[in-house]
């Protein structure tokens, strides 16, 4: 089952047995779980018929799910991150059995932050005698409706471009987003709209946002503003290593995009394919049209280079990246001697 069906059952009143929330997306996780919580709890009587259980004994387990609910209909079980779920332990014969035969009156719910383990027995007797609820991160177009839906809940409106340039800017983190929503909010103050400036001047920037500035600053031959860009990451605690992964990642995506160019692929089938934000497959392109292909294998080469030599231990990785950033920039220098 995913989310959207897990909601619509809460919505109806659908739910029995056992489910097991996992997932990466652990905001929408949460309020999945507080809005189960309001349709089976009666206001003033919520601690009545709640149980909120870490690494429960079995007996324990069983006795709270066997207690009748005081003035409801049914009582809620909550079982935060099992062991058995994460590789730690096996659930024990009598769980695993009782799954089969949770009361009606009651609804079981196991809460594991991030993947469970499918391998273990508790999960498969949960996705065989209950229900496994997938909450995995959100694509583009649900990361877009969430933040136009969720703007409305603060009295705002904003357009799905600028929701897509949030989106690029801050990540897919819903949670971080929802803070960084609550700011522009507080910057609208009385205007309706959510501007696409307001993002651009007080969101705070990914460091996949903050590589795309670094590489149009290297396009537009400004090499003060990239490596101040470079400087801001590494004082933010940034790891050499995963910026180098993330410049790498971006040179590989402008590769991708010259050789479907050579292959005459539309722009709108280059964005497709590049399996990214319609926002940033654009940047892309624009990017892309700076270099020739053979200059972004270079650039690409370069990134594996410095990526080995790091790893292998022959060079230190203080100052690894400026070194890489040098030689990319001389390479844009000798395209405009050539």
């Amino acid at each position: 089952m995913d989310r959207k069906e897990f909601m619509q059952a809460i919505k109806e009143g659908k739910l029995r047995g056992a489910y097991l929330l996992e997932g990466t997306e652990e905001n929408i996780k949460a309020a999945a779980l507080s809005a189960l919580r309001k349709k089976l709890l009666p206001e003033g009587l919520e601690e009545l018929n709640e149980n909120l259980l870490d690494n429960p004994p079995t007996d324990a387990l069983i006795a709270a799910a066997e207690t009748l609910p005081f003035l409801a209909d049914q009582r809620l079980v909550v079982v935060r991150e099992h062991p058995a779920l994460t590789g730690r332990a096996e659930a024990d014969d009598r769980l695993l059995d009782y799954l089969q035969q949770v009361p009606e009156s009651c609804v079981m719910v196991f809460v594991q932050r991030g993947k469970a383990d499918a391998r273990k027995k508790l999960y498969k007797a949960v996705q065989k005698h209950g229900t496994v609820v997938s909450f995995a991160q959100l694509n583009d177009v649900e990361l877009n409706q969430w933040i136009i839906r969720s703007f409305g809940s603060m009295g705002k409106q904003c357009a799905p471009q600028t929701a897509s340039l949030l989106a690029f800017t801050v990540g897919n983190d819903t949670a971080l987003l929802h803070t960084e929503m609550e700011k522009l909010a507080a910057l609208a103050g009385e205007r309706a709209d959510i501007l696409d400036e307001d993002v651009r001047a007080v969101s705070t920037r990914s460091i996949e946002c903050t590589v795309f500035e670094m590489v149009d600053a290297v396009v537009a031959g400004q090499e003060g503003k990239a490596f101040g860009l470079l400087r801001d990451m590494l004082i933010s605690g940034s790891d050499r290593i995963g910026i180098l992964a993330m410049l790498l990642r971006q040179y590989r995506l402008l590769q991708h995009v010259k050789i479907m160019q050579f292959e005459k692929k539309s722009a709108q089938e280059i964005k497709q394919k590049l399996g990214i934000a319609p926002f940033a497959a654009e940047r892309c392109i624009r990017q892309a049209q700076a270099y020739t292909g053979r200059e972004v294998k270079q650039v690409v080469e370069i990134c594996l280079d410095t990526e080995y030599r790091i790893k292998s231990g022959r060079m230190n990785q203080e100052g690894s990246l400026q070194a890489a950033m040098l030689e990319i920039f001389a390479l844009r220098h000798q395209r405009r001697q050539a």
